[in-house]
């Protein structure tokens, strides 16, 4: 694809290459200067529903079980107490 420079240095990117990507409005966009004087242009963070983590992890952690809010509530209370010097409550 072409695109023409505008007075200002500027050019318009297509919606084409905006799907082709991936974003919408809100999205972030990368571009890094190579040393061939080309660009690479990717997307670098996609808003996503939660659900879409859904297994992301398990490469790192193989099959875990999920957490009640209990857990992951005394969870982060240990790590408060923790990082205060405290010991956790058991």
């Amino acid at each position: 694809m072409d695109f023409a420079l505008s007075r200002t240095g500027q050019f318009t990117v297509n919606k084409a290459l905006l799907n082709h990507l991936g974003v919408k409005p809100g999205d972030r966009v990368s571009v890094e200067m190579l040393p061939d004087a080309s660009l690479r242009v990717s997307a670098t963070s996609k808003k996503r529903p939660l659900s879409e983590l859904d297994g992301a992890f398990f490469d790192l952690f193989g099959e875990v079980e999920p957490l009640s809010l209990e857990q992951i509530d005394r969870a982060i209370a240990d790590a408060c107490m923790e990082s205060a010097g405290l010991e956790a409550a058991k």
